[in-house]
Parts: structure tokens; C-alpha cells; sequence
């Protein structure tokens, strides 16, 4: 069948070629993703944005990057379609605000550092990137906790480590591992991961490496992971990590997706910023086939106005109107907490409140909301303090290895068939077929 989408693709465009003006270009496919088809001219542009976000990349290692960047843009689009994830104007609207208030700067800013030519251009690819953002935050969320636990040890190690930890620049490559390999397959991504560590620790360009052999986003983003502190590391690395000096390439050690190689950059030493939690309350309407976003933020701004009013108190509306059980009976109050726990589009409006104001309704990945923020306080040594702290530090880490794990099943069941003359010719293809 995949076949003859290809087929059928070639010969549409060889019988529309003659009724195309003389001056147009027929874009070609750079690639079949499922049902999707990635163009050239998008690989050419990605190509282009990789090369300048990255210096130092060859044209080849960017273009490589640039599609498995696409790939998986692709298959995360694609899967949010499936659930029927989508934003309409006034959810793109109020998101464009949100984003511009949080950044202190205007929406017009905002859609300037969108790729585009023209308004709907940028506007299309800012909604592109909440969409992938917001499905991936809900399907990875779903699927991450932190034990009781957890949370305890960790906040005993924060509590001895003090005021000051070390904050790592790093670098990243993965290759790739299923979590079941074959012997051959396991042997292969070994002499893979030796051959990479003994390339960087003679000095090749290490985000070059990682855009040739990275497979996914983090391709895209050539390797490379910013300052991240010592408590977001993932565990299994921090031993060695530890006893790392910068210039050092660490590795290889496994995990459900691979085999990773780190390289040090820059380690710093910085105080710990003060643990903020925010005592708020909320009240939640979620929508369905008969109850459209436009009546939710609808039914939301009535009850705001009435609260405003003084009809009726927050917490009344709450027990009488939210959908979420767990604090409607309690009138909406979510308790003193981290705002890392939260969605990120409800931690973003929290943190944007001042004590005593209600937000305008604002849509989130479980439904609409207005928040109302009771207080904030500043915790640096109760050991609840600590516990937020270890919650939030450990469902961060968690997130960044399952959106990993995620993206690696996402592409592992997907059909991928790469039609790009030059990747081809230089022996790179990163065709496959689904393994379902």
C-alpha cells in the first residue's frame, strides 16, 4: 500500500507538471512520514536554521539533523490530529498573549521569532508548536510520578548539600537502543558509541557528532542541553559526572532508549534559588461534543464577573460549578504548592498572578480555568520546602527521559520512507519500516 502512495504520488506529479507556469518550481518530496509527506523546501529551511543555530555543522550533519527533526515534528503532529488536538483562533489568540506577558514583550515580538514570510505564516507555526507542545505535555505527563519516596531521599540530599550546587553544561548524543536488542544489534550500537567517544575526545566538533548520530529532536538541536543543576541529572550519569572536568567526554551509559555520551562543557557552582509555592484556588470546566471551548470560556467569564460582583465567593462558584472533584469540595483550593507540578499552561498563568487577582478564563490540557491566587510565600528550610523542591526536581527529570522514551515509540511504529537526493547519495537513509 505504501508503495503505491509513492507511486501515486510521482505519477500525480509528473501528469500536473505540464498546467504548472513556466516560472513555478514543482517542490519535490523529501520524505513519507505515515500518511504525511515532509516537502523539500521545508528540509532546505530546516536545514538552514539548524546550520544557524549551529555553526559549526557541516551542510550534511544539518540536513541529516534537520529532517530526523522533521520526522518527529511529523509523527507528534500527527498523533495530536489523531485525538483531535487542535487550537482555534481564540485559543491561538489568547495563547500568543499568554506566552507575550510571561516574556514582558508584545505578541507582535513574539511571532517575529516565528519562521515564516508573512503573519499567517508565523501564525501557523506558533499554533504548530503549542500543539506539539500541549500534546506532548499531556501524553508524557500521564505517564511519570514521584513516589513518596523518591521525594523523601532526594530532599534529604538537598537538605545536606546546602545553599550551593553544581550546574553542568553538557552535551548529549544518543544511540539509538531498543530495549530489547538483539545481540548483534546491542553489539553494533557499542562499536557505534566507541567509535563516537573516540572521535570527540580527539576533538571533533561534538554537536557535529551529535547531528549525525542522534536520532529524534535532540538531533535538531545538535546535542546540545544547556546548564542543567546537579539534581536534574539524570541518576544512572551523576557518579561519573561528578568526577568530571570540563573538555571531558563521559559515557557510554544505557537506558531505555540508548546509549548516551555526555561532554562537559562548563561547571559551575550557584546559590539555590528560594523555593516559591503558591497557594491558589481554580475552578475547571472541560469541554465535549456538545460543550464547544467558545461556551466554556463563555460560562467561565459569567462566573468571574459574578465573583468580581460579589454575587457569590470564589470558593461557592468552585463547589458549585468545577470539574475537578479532588478540589471542588474543598472550594476550588489547590493547597501551597510548587508551580512545577502543574500543566504548563496552568503554571505559566499562575506565576503571572498577583495575590488576591483572578485570571481570565484560559485553556489548559484537562480544560478551561480561571485561577484566583490567595498567597505566596518563600520557603528555604522547612522540609516541606525541600519536598517541593525534590517533587518538582525529580517529575522535571522524569519528564525530559519519558518525552525521550515517547518520541523513540512514536517513531519506532511509525513508516518512514526518505526520497531526499542528497542524504541518499551520501549513504544516509533513514528509511524504516513500522514495527507493528
Amino acid at each position: 500500500m505504501r508503495k503505491t502512495l509513492i507511486a501515486l504520488l510521482s505519477s500525480m506529479a509528473i501528469l500536473s507538471a505540464p498546467a504548472l507556469h513556466a516560472e513555478q518550481t514543482l517542490d519535490s518530496t523529501a520524505a513519507i512520514v505515515n500518511q504525511d509527506i515532509i516537502l523539500t523546501s521545508e528540509l532546505n529551511k530546516t536545514q538552514r536554521t539548524v546550520q544557524r543555530n549551529n555553526p559549526g555543522l557541516n551542510a550534511l550533519a544539518a540536513r541529516r539533523a534537520a529532517l530526523e527533526n522533521l520526522i518527529t515534528e511529523s509523527l507528534v503532529l500527527q498523533a495530536a490530529k489523531i485525538q483531535g488536538v487542535d487550537l482555534t483562533d481564540m485559543q491561538l489568540d489568547q495563547a500568543l498573549q499568554r506566552v507575550a506577558s510571561n516574556n514582558h514583550t508584545t505578541v507582535q515580538r513574539i511571532l517575529a521569532t516565528m519562521p515564516g514570510a508573512s503573519e499567517a505564516e508565523k501564525r501557523a507555526e506558533f499554533k504548530k508548536q503549542v500543539i506539539m507542545s500541549e500534546y506532548r505535555n499531556a501524553r508524557v505527563r500521564s505517564r511519570i510520578n514521584a513516589s513518596d519516596v523518591e521525594v523523601n531521599a532526594l530532599a534529604n540530599n538537598l537538605k545536606k548539600a546546602g545553599s550551593v550546587e553544581p550546574r553542568y553544561h553538557l552535551g548529549q548524543i544518543i544511540i539509538p537502543v531498543s530495549t530489547q536488542p538483539t545481540v548483534a544489534q546491542y553489539n553494533n550500537a557499542q562499536a557505534t558509541a566507541r567509535k563516537v567517544i573516540q572521535q570527540a575526545r580527539a576533538g571533533k566538533n561534538f554537536n557535529a557528532l551529535a547531528a549525525t548520530y542522534s536520532q529524534g529532536s535532540s538531533a535538531g538541536q545538535a546535542g546540545d542541553l544547556g546548564f542543567l543543576p546537579e539534581t536534574s541529572v539524570p541518576l544512572p550519569f551523576v557518579p561519573a559526572l561528578v568526577k568530571a572536568k570540563p573538555g571531558d567526554v563521559i559515557g557510554p551509559f544505557r537506558s531505555p532508549i540508548g546509549l548516551h555520551i555526555l561532554k562537559v562543557y562548563e561547571i559551575t557552582h550557584e546559590a539555590v534559588m528560594p523555593m516559591r509555592t503558591y497557594d491558589s484556588s481554580h475552578i475547571l470546566i472541560k469541554t465535549s461534543i456538545v460543550f464547544s471551548d467558545g461556551a466554556a470560556k463563555a460560562k467561565l467569564n459569567q462566573l468571574r464577573k459574578q465573583i468580581l460582583d460579589g454575587a457569590i465567593s470564589f470558593a461557592d462558584a468552585a463547589k458549585k460549578n468545577s470539574e475537578d472533584p479532588g478540589s471542588a469540595v474543598d472550594g476550588g483550593n489547590l493547597g501551597y504548592q510548587a508551580p512545577e507540578v502543574f500543566d504548563p499552561a496552568f503554571a505559566n498563568m499562575l506565576v503571572s498572578l498577583k495575590p488576591g487577582q483572578i485570571s481570565e478564563p484560559f485553556r489548559s490540557s484537562f480544560g478551561w480555568h480561571i485561577i484566583k491566587l490567595n498567597d505566596v510565600k518563600v520557603d528555604n528550610d522547612s522540609m516541606q520546602a525541600y519536598r517541593d523542591r525534590a517533587r518538582a526536581l525529580i517529575l522535571e527529570r522524569k519528564f525530559r527521559e519519558e518525552a525521550e522514551l515517547w518520541e523513540r515509540e512514536l517513531r519506532a511504529a511509525a513508516y518512514v520512507h526518505v526520497n531526499d537526493p542528497t542524504l541518499l547519495k551520501a549513504g544516509i537513509d533513514l528509511s524504516q519500516e513500522s514495527d507493528k
